[in-house]
């Protein structure tokens, strides 16, 4: 059977429209002659013609009405140029066709006085056309006007204008007309200053464009945090291929090169079906973006391209194909006229279907197109006869759920698949869609003849040096790292010269695999980035849990939900009420992560989970091994990760808020008041709130590092000695101080701290602590038995050295009451060290006589106590017999003295058992 030949484009539209035109004018010719339409047409102009402004308004809001209407059915477009196209003319063609037409029957058929006088009717024309020319001006938008539209909207203005002032200087002035010729010119006016405005904007444009490309960076590139800043500060869609990452350029080349020469180089001139694959937020509408922009650059030279960005989001699936022909006949219009392509929307044609049998009868006309496929050939001819190309984008074809997105993505290939065998040298598809779904991959071999796979971003690079120049900001903002008490980011970047290396820095390394594209990636460094300043959270959380937990927050929400509903009994170890085992032992916290990592994640990637629960809660085993249970940190750490256990700060809190609680006291703060703040008032802080001593014990070490600060050291000691009072927290006993005691000691203040000690009720235990330190020191050097008179010598000016030559009898004698006895025993046993040189007497014998001389010269309850003791507990008989010895060599009235005392404790005990044994074992009974 032959083929069916037919007229080329351009000949077909002009004898369309030449048909059009002369049954209009037919149509319209007819209509004058009829009866009824002339008394309607008369009653109609005695009413206009009652008040001038009354038809000029008419007039006026009718060529707006025509613009309108020849809009929606794609005749105009509010962004197309008003260029003429020989090829391929619009519809508005007719129209002057039509009007030429009549013209030239009214001229052969009318009485030449009447055609004359009915030009003065033109006036009102002139009025329509302004209507319709001032709704054209308004809709052009600043991006698409253009010298044409300038001008033609000028000489019509021009043209109107001199028309009405000829016609006001034959009839008479009229306001109307005048208002007329001043809209025009004002118009006009305002178009061209609209033109030259953009013209300078675009000027200025392309030397911004010019300029950025000249310092054009890739992420890994940048030097400073106002360039990842810049780079990261929204996910707005690139739109030029240089202003893309290194890697994605590539795909946009290849792309737009296979597109202008439709194929590689063996194939020419074909239609492109690609799919442009990846996961969410890879950059793939930035790829499409960039290549529509290039193809754009290079259109003056070739054919034109037209890009029409479809979303099929939420299509019903039997129905994608009308949608995506839709989207783009809207598309072109903005181009070419489509008023053959225009089709009412299926539901007005399902509406009309019933209304009843005249109503279904329309509906059959009006349709549309049903031939798919023939719609999409017919497109491809006018394209080809107007030189233009068409680049369709599909996106979102596999957002959705369920089967819906199963049929619609089946629907798409089916479409694609059939038009693969159709001459569409002019419409190329780019479908962009993810791959992580079996279903996917499938999918793509039916969707596309070329299949271009976006490879998963590497972002350790990107990660390492940001955190490197944030780790910086702390030190440009004259803030300390928590566990460092360097001062200068250069000296510490150059003593800890791998921490940020891709290969070492842990954060960066297991952030990486998570994040799985572009957009996930500058949404963790967005979120991280606005609460990384002074007055959020720069300095007072670990910059490395930060980033660890806000990675976790965007690429696995639910996890991140779970573990934080978990966080206070993971540091803690108190069991969650459901995390108990079967015969009721506590579970672990790595039996706990273990559990919430296999109940939300994918157990091949359970060792990643391992990795970032370690590293986020420092914790000292391996998830993997159940049997742990242990943080690294404990309460005292100066770290700042989310396993430091504390009682007054909440890490994971701070994170979670972005800044730092009004009851918590800022890392900073304390830092700084350690290092600047008053001793008095620094102590004052410390005394009475326990935030502070729980803060002092975990920074207090920075005075540590430099011996400049040791007067700061010692007066800070001595200022919390004097304000400490009963110490109910057991701070002067806990951790730093203690530390800080001990090098105010050893740095010779021991009489200043004893004194200060002993006079304080809480610092009696880290007064033993002290007197216990210094007791080890010296058994580390001599032993208990001293032999010879070197060893005596030796000890004796050792013991002064340690206790810095101090006067241990005064000491005692006025203070051995308020000293434990531990204590006590230790200050005598330094005091008979001491005498060991001058003396030749036993270490035994000297010991006991200086602790009978304390008893005597203490005259109180607790001397007379502890001789009791003593002589109750004597296990030896030499040494119950030394102290018999001493005592009675002492005087009479030193007896009798020390024999009333013994009376007086038995007047107020019941049980005098042990005292009537002491005084009988010390021969105080003869007294």
């Amino acid at each position: 059977m032959s083929q069916v030949k037919t007229l080329p484009i351009t000949a077909t539209r002009w004898l369309s429209l030449l048909l059009c035109a002369i049954t209009a004018a037919t149509i319209t010719v007819f209509l004058s002659k009829v009866g009824f339409v002339q008394k309607a047409y008369l009653s109609w102009s005695a009413i206009l013609n009652a008040n001038p402004i009354l038809h000029y308004s008419c007039a006026f809001l009718a060529g707006i009405g025509i613009k309108l209407l020849l809009d929606k059915f794609y005749i105009s477009h509010a962004k197309r140029s008003i260029g003429f196209n020989w090829r391929y003319p619009p519809v508005t063609m007719s129209l002057w066709l039509s009007v030429t037409i009549i013209g030239a029957i009214l001229y052969f058929t009318s009485n030449q006085e009447e055609l004359i006088a009915a030009t003065s009717c033109f006036e009102y024309f002139i009025v329509l056309i302004l209507g319709s020319s001032i709704i054209t001006a308004y809709q052009q938008s600043n991006e698409r006007i253009s010298l044409n539209l300038v001008v033609c909207f000028s000489l019509i203005a021009a043209t109107s204008s001199a028309f009405i002032y000829w016609h006001i200087s034959q009839i008479g002035f009229s306001w109307p007309l005048f208002i007329t010729v001043d809209v025009y010119i004002f118009s006009a006016i305002f178009l061209i200053i609209k033109y030259i405005n953009e013209c300078i904007k675009a000027k200025w444009n392309r030397n911004q464009i010019t300029l950025e490309r000249t310092k054009n960076l890739s992420s890994g590139d940048f030097k400073t945090l106002d360039e990842f800043k810049s780079w990261f500060k929204d996910d707005s869609t690139i739109k030029s291929t240089e202003e893309l990452e290194p890697d994605l350029q590539v795909y946009a080349k290849r792309i737009t090169e296979r597109l202008q020469n439709g194929g590689d180089k063996y194939e020419k001139n074909l239609a492109q079906h690609i799919a442009l694959c990846g996961p969410y937020g890879c950059g793939k509408s930035s790829i499409v973006e960039s290549i529509v922009n290039d193809l754009a650059k290079n259109s003056e030279k070739e054919s034109t391209w037209i890009h029409s960005d479809i979303s099929t989001w939420g299509a019903a699936s039997g129905n994608v194909a009308h949608v995506i022909l839709s989207n783009i006949i809207d598309d072109i219009s903005q181009y070419i006229d489509m008023c053959a392509f225009r089709t009412l929307p299926k539901h007005y044609t399902e509406a009309l279907k019933s209304g009843g049998s005249m109503f279904q009868f329309a509906s059959a006309l009006l349709a549309g197109p049903v031939d798919i496929e023939g719609s999409f050939q017919k497109l491809n001819d006018v394209l080809k006869t107007t030189n233009h190309k068409l680049l369709i984008t599909l996106q979102d074809v596999d957002r959705g759920t369920g089967d819906e997105n199963e049929k619609r993505l089946n629907d798409i290939a089916a479409l694609l698949d059939r038009l693969k065998d159709k001459n569409l040298s002019h419409i190329n598809f780019i479908v962009a869609m993810g791959n992580e779904k079996s279903l996917y991959i499938e999918v793509q071999s039916k969707l596309a003849d070329h299949i271009e796979t976006i490879v998963s971003e590497d972002s350790k690079k990107t990660l390492c040096k940001w955190a490197k120049l944030c780790t910086k900001e702390v030190f440009e903002n004259d803030m300390l790292l928590t566990h460092s008490s360097i001062s200068s980011s250069e000296q510490y970047f150059n003593q800890t010269p791998l921490t940020f290396r891709q290969t070492f820095y842990q954060p960066a390394i297991i952030s990486n695999n998570f994040i799985v594209s572009i957009r996930v990636l500058k949404r963790v460094m967005r979120r991280v980035s606005k609460c990384w300043t002074k007055e959020k959270l720069l300095g007072e959380v670990d910059f490395g849990s930060l980033l660890l937990l806000t990675t976790l927050r965007e690429a696995e929400p639910a996890l991140f939900n779970a573990f934080v509903n978990s966080y206070t009994s993971l540091v803690n170890v108190k069991p969650l009420p459901v995390a108990k085992t079967e015969d009721g032992k506590q579970k672990t916290i790595n039996e706990t992560l273990s559990n919430l990592i296999a109940d939300f994640t994918n157990s091949e990637a359970t060792h990643v989970y391992n990795a970032l629960f370690k590293e986020l809660l420092n914790l000292k085993e391996d998830i993997t091994n159940k049997s742990g249970n242990g943080l690294k940190s404990d309460k005292n750490s100066g770290e700042q990760h989310l396993g430091v256990k504390l009682d007054t700060v909440d890490y994971l809190k701070r994170i979670l808020l972005e800044t730092v609680p009004e009851n918590e006291l800022r890392d900073q703060i304390v830092i700084d008041s350690i290092k600047s703040l008053s001793t008095q008032e620094l102590a004052k802080n410390i005394c009475s709130d326990y935030r502070w001593q729980e803060a002092f014990k975990r920074f207090g070490c920075i005075l540590f590092s430099c011996d400049k600060n040791q007067d700061r050291v010692e007066q800070i000691v001595f200022d919390v000695l004097d304000n400490i009072g009963k110490d109910p927290n057991g701070f002067l006993n806990e951790g730093l101080f203690e530390e800080y005691t001990k090098q105010i000691i050893d740095s010779g203040n021991l009489e200043s701290a004893l004194i200060k000690l002993v006079n304080l009720e809480s610092g009696e235990k880290l007064l033993e602590r002290q007197l216990e330190r210094l007791l080890q020191i010296f058994n580390r050097k001599h032993s208990v038995e001293f032999k010879d008179e070197g060893d005596r010598r030796e000890a004796a000016s050792y013991s002064n050295e340690l206790f810095q030559d101090i006067n241990i009898a005064n000491f005692l004698n006025r203070n051995a009451h308020k000293l434990s006895k531990n204590s006590f025993l230790i200050c005598i046993k330094f005091l008979t060290w001491s005498q060991l040189a001058s003396s030749k007497l036993s270490f035994t014998s000297i010991q006991i006589k200086n602790e009978l001389d304390v008893f005597i010269s203490n005259k109180n309850i607790w001397s007379i106590r502890y001789l009791i003791d003593e002589a109750n507990n004597c296990n030896y008989g030499n040494e119950i017999d030394t102290f018999r010895e001493y005592i009675s060599a002492l005087s009479s009235k030193k007896k009798r003295d020390l024999s009333e005392r013994f009376s007086e404790l038995k007047v107020n005990e019941k049980d005098t058992n042990l005292i009537d044994k002491a005084i009988k074992r010390l021969g105080l009974d003869k007294y």
